[in-house]
């Protein structure tokens, strides 16, 4: 445990500043070219496997990217933890993705994703937002640039009861395009809000896609049946899995 804790302290130390060198390398799109947003993050996306295979002994499993072939899509994940928004341009480069407008607050960060023209939503704006999340990604798909969408709205431990949104729904449905579903396990790993990082296999897996032409209730259940028992199935050993749901506890 003692090696646990200095090995999770180490990449802790090491992602942080391997982030502000990120945001760095970004900082010409302030001046008008969002080129840099996109190739710094696919940078940040691979720097942070290294740090994770090499310090903590996560390793990371791709499965199903022939999905994302083409494009451009609309892209719906399960989310865990932080390191699926850091692999996002690595799998879908020049990628739009639908996020709170609260992390375009940040600073340097938050004008980095302003200028990289992600859609910053209000999520008290109360019907509004689905305005917001449609106009948005009907925009940048006409542009030629995929869509992601994490359809629960933030992230959630492995094993909490999914809670998948409508605003999914109203995508999928305004703009009457297929729709990747994408199921993952990093929450076992790199859990939300958790100083320790485990080691393992991280795997994300892409799922075929669910056509047009569902209802809303028909659609999420389709949805949320495909995300949740593929990430089921990833569900690692038991001893990682105990620790998991314990450390969600506290």
């Amino acid at each position: 445990m003692i090696k646990l804790f200095f090995r999770s302290l180490a990449f802790n130390v090491l992602f942080f500043l391997w982030t502000t060198i990120v945001v760095i390398i970004g900082l010409p799109a302030l001046f008008g070219d969002r080129r840099y947003v996109h190739n710094a993050a696919r940078r940040w996306g691979k720097g942070t496997n290294f740090l994770l295979e090499h310090v903590v002994g996560i390793t990371v499993e791709f499965r199903g990217r022939d999905y994302l072939r083409g494009g451009p899509h609309l892209i719906a994940c399960k989310h865990q933890s932080l390191w699926e928004t850091a692999m996002i341009e690595t799998l879908v480069p020049d990628c739009t993705i639908i996020l709170k407008r609260e992390l375009m607050w940040i600073p340097l960060f938050g004008q980095l994703l302003l200028f990289s023209d992600m859609i910053g939503i209000n999520r008290k704006s109360g019907k509004k937002v689905f305005t917001q999340i449609v106009e948005g990604a009907r925009d940048r798909l006409g542009k030629g640039r995929s869509v992601w969408i994490f359809p629960e709205g933030t992230r959630r431990n492995p094993g909490d009861p999914p809670q998948y949104k409508y605003g999914v729904y109203a995508l999928y449905h305004a703009l009457n395009r297929p729709i990747i579903p994408v199921a993952l396990n990093s929450g076992y790993f790199w859990g939300r809000r958790s100083f320790i990082k485990k080691p393992g296999k991280i795997i994300l897996e892409v799922l075929p896609p669910i056509l047009p032409g569902l209802d809303a209730r028909s659609f999420l259940n389709t949805l949320e049946q495909a995300i949740e028992t593929a990430s089921k199935r990833l569900t690692p050993h038991s001893d990682i899995k105990s620790d998991c749901k314990e450390g969600s506890k506290n």
